[in-house]
């Protein structure tokens, strides 16, 4: 599947090195790696253009010899260009370090642990809730750059994941992502809308809508036997492209969704960049967190089809 999850100050320089670690942006500052879990740090990314959106994947030196749990995690990135940083796992593995620009063939082999935002915000899985990965498995970095300023930038993104403290008994929490990949934003002002067909029972602890800096409104609509509910409605900010509004229910008592309900997002913007915005310059989201007692996985449903991510 294509790709799911700006600030004001520039970095410039040659970079310097960490203090235990590989070479740093300057002034990108790195917190300690944490007491029970581990840190990756990506490679810089050179020479990030001007108007443009980039998505780079790094195949970390951390392999899961067991089953692994993950409480939270929290990603930190170089701003700008950084947006968001995704943790993935893979089975099909590559040299540690490896580096490049993602493509389709990379994504399908990844499956979706937990997505971060650029300044260190602690995602973490209520309860008993944890973000599960195989024996095997190789954690992969997907890093987010988008450059919406005038100078060429060089980019980093680390993330810190903590584990699960041992011994203890944990439900694995899916993603759900409702979404069209597909998006066109002409110039100006204009609208568009998906709607998703639900192809089976999820529990949501977490939803929230999103979009990016050129978008004016957002609803999210869950509809039930022909009555809409509205669960967002929206007038938008750019500062929710990194800080949305959410909802966020207590596990025990979670929103049901199911098989031939409806979710419809409907979004509204107002380009004045003088061109089309494609999917990842805009977007048109309602993401789902939801309590997978039954092994789903992450899922999405885009354009209206279903797949894994």
């Amino acid at each position: 599947m294509k790709r799911l999850a700006a600030g004001v100050v520039l970095l410039i320089g040659c970079g310097t090195e960490g203090p235990t670690g590989p070479e740093l942006v300057d002034g990108f500052e790195v917190p300690p790696p944490p007491a029970n879990g581990i840190q990756v740090i990506t490679p810089i990314v050179e020479d990030i253009q001007p108007g443009t959106d980039n998505e780079y994947c790094m195949w970390s030196d951390q392999f899961l010899e067991t089953e692994t749990d993950i409480k939270s995690t929290s990603g930190f990135q170089t701003e700008p260009p950084g947006h968001h940083t995704v943790l993935y796992y893979t089975t099909l593995t590559q040299p540690p370090g490896t580096q490049r620009k993602c493509n389709d063939t990379d994504m399908a082999t990844f499956r979706f642990l937990t997505g971060n935002g650029a300044e260190g915000e602690l995602n973490s899985a209520p309860g008993d809730l944890v973000y599960r990965a195989p024996a095997g498995a190789q954690l992969v970095v997907n890093s987010h750059y988008l450059n919406t300023t005038d100078q060429v930038m060089r980019g980093q993104s680390a993330i810190n994941v903590n584990f699960a403290e041992p011994g203890g008994t944990y439900t694995p929490s899916g993603s759900l992502a409702f979404l069209d990949t597909g998006i066109h934003v002409p110039e100006g002002v204009s609208r568009f809308e998906t709607t998703c067909n639900v192809d089976r029972t999820y529990k949501l602890w977490f939803v929230i809508p999103h979009m990016h800096q050129w978008g004016t409104h957002i609803t999210v609509d869950l509809i039930q036997g022909g009555t809409a509910n509205r669960l967002f409605d929206t007038p938008w900010d750019e500062s929710f492209a990194f800080h949305p509004p959410e909802m966020r229910l207590d596990p025990a008592t979670p929103l049901v969704i199911n098989q031939g309900d409806q979710i419809k997002v409907v979004c509204e913007w107002n380009n004045d960049t003088g061109r089309v915005l494609d999917f990842g310059f805009e977007m048109c989201v309602s993401y789902a967190q939801f309590i997978d007692d039954s092994g789903v996985g992450s899922v999405a449903c885009d354009g209206g089809n279903w797949t894994n991510f």
